[in-house]
């Protein structure tokens, strides 16, 4: 193994509860776990996605420029395409916003409250948004239904996929 290739497989490496797997996504130099089970959903070049079995929970990873290379720039630009209703079928939606630590980088941690257009049962999404390499900005996000059960498990598994989460690393 190269020296390059020891050291992408390392940065990958990050302890997972046993009922959780690695995913490493080439096109987005990102690796990140998820539980076991979850169904991918097809993938873009920007985003993975990841749902629960019982389709309660998705885990995405998103790496993109497209509204600055600051993870504040990037939380801003995507919380005006959330508020475009009509675009992202969100709607009241309220955040709050704490400043955090990502693979030692400055980061936005967002509390998401809202609901789909045209339901009304409330939902709740968290995400980080971290600064990568040449201008990219990574997101993390997990949404679900806000229900007492549901948000609990959701802090569970955001604080596992967070903690696994490696950036702008060469996979493979």
């Amino acid at each position: 193994m190269s020296e390059r290739a020891s050291a992408a497989a390392s940065s990958c490496s990050s302890s997972l509860p046993t009922s959780w797997r690695r995913v490493e996504e080439a096109p987005l130099t990102v690796c990140f776990g998820r539980p076991d089970g979850w169904d991918e959903v097809p993938a873009s070049e920007l985003q993975s996605t990841w749902r629960s079995p019982d389709g309660a929970y998705d885990l995405s990873v998103k790496r993109d420029r497209s509204y600055g290379s600051t993870p504040q720039a990037a939380s801003a630009g995507q919380l005006a395409w959330y508020r475009d209703t009509a675009e992202s079928s969100m709607a009241d939606i309220e955040v709050t916003t704490h400043r955090t630590r990502q693979n030692g980088r400055d980061a936005l941690w967002l509390e998401i409250d809202y609901h789909w257009a045209r339901q009304s049962e409330p939902r709740k999404r968290l995400e980080v948004f971290v600064a990568g390499r040449a201008g990219h900005v990574y997101q993390l996000l997990v949404d679900t239904e806000a229900t007492a059960q549901r948000l609990a498990e959701q802090r569970r598994l955001f604080a596992t996929a967070r903690e696994s989460l490696r950036i702008d690393v060469s996979t493979g």
